[in-house]
């Protein structure tokens, strides 16, 4: 039997990319059931992606409520497959569970401490053309309270893979567990594509080296959470959003980093 690393270091797409059958049917039963479940659409998708190279990596990141975000996002990108960084635990659960994880694509990165190590590994994806899944906020939004520091890992992913940056946001996907809730429930999901950017943009090339990690880190997050809905969004409120992107007028307001141009206090 195949080591884990195997499925790590080897392409998962194109030449000599590691056998996609389960994964592709992973993906085909995800989308089958998803749809009945959640009714969910995603709109942009194919319009961003035509701005993008052919062959070149992507990293796509987004804002983050659920456990089910990466399977959202997996299930509109098929058959294309997209890699997603995982916490470390969920591949110390069980060696069944950790293959599984593996055969969709999934590979472990440390929380809470600078994983270089996962931070190479997937720059190397990302040379290869490969797709790539990261929510910056490092864990689930779950309250509109909650502290939020955006991890600079994008970034320098960004910048040693010289990739691309694609935002996507997600509504609904907070309401399908909600804290304190016993029971799942079936709301409408919707993701929408926002502008790719990328550390060759203008905005960035004069930037000093050591504000260019976390200047990049809040306009991608800024530009997750400026996508707007393309019709009202019927699963119920709006999603709950760090205090540092929360709307003027609401306290605390947010930095001047991330305040639109013109934005006042």
């Amino acid at each position: 039997m195949r080591p884990l690393d195997y499925f790590y270091d080897n392409p998962s797409w194109g030449e000599g990319r590691y056998s996609q059958k389960f994964c592709a049917f992973f993906a085909g039963l995800i989308r089958v059931i998803f749809g009945a479940m959640f009714r969910y659409r995603a709109y942009d998708l194919h319009e961003q992606l035509a701005k993008l190279p052919e062959g070149q990596g992507l990293i796509i990141a987004g804002n983050h409520h659920s456990n089910l975000d990466p399977l959202f996002v997996l299930s509109v990108l098929r058959p294309r497959p997209v890699r997603f960084m995982a916490k470390e635990e969920i591949f110390t659960l069980h060696p069944l569970i950790a293959r599984l994880a593996a055969w969709v694509g999934a590979f472990p990165v440390r929380r809470d401490t600078a994983d270089l190590a996962a931070v190479k590994r997937t720059a190397r994806m990302l040379k290869r053309g490969e797709y790539v899944g990261i929510f910056p906020e490092g864990t689930r939004v779950r309250s509109a309270d909650q502290t939020v520091v955006y991890h600079e890992g994008v970034a320098l992913i960004a910048r040693l893979a010289k990739a691309t940056v694609l935002p996507v946001r997600l509504w609904g996907t907070e309401r399908i567990w909600p804290k304190g809730a016993h029971f799942l429930r079936l709301p409408r999901v919707t993701l929408r594509f926002g502008e790719p950017l990328s550390l060759d943009d203008e905005m960035f090339r004069d930037m000093e080296k050591d504000a260019l990690l976390a200047a990049f880190t809040d306009e991608v997050m800024r530009r997750v959470y400026s996508l707007e809905p393309p019709r009202p969004v019927v699963c119920g409120e709006e999603p709950p959003r760090p205090a540092a992107l929360r709307a003027p007028g609401e306290e605390p307001p947010r930095p001047a980093a991330l305040r639109a141009p013109g934005e006042e206090q």
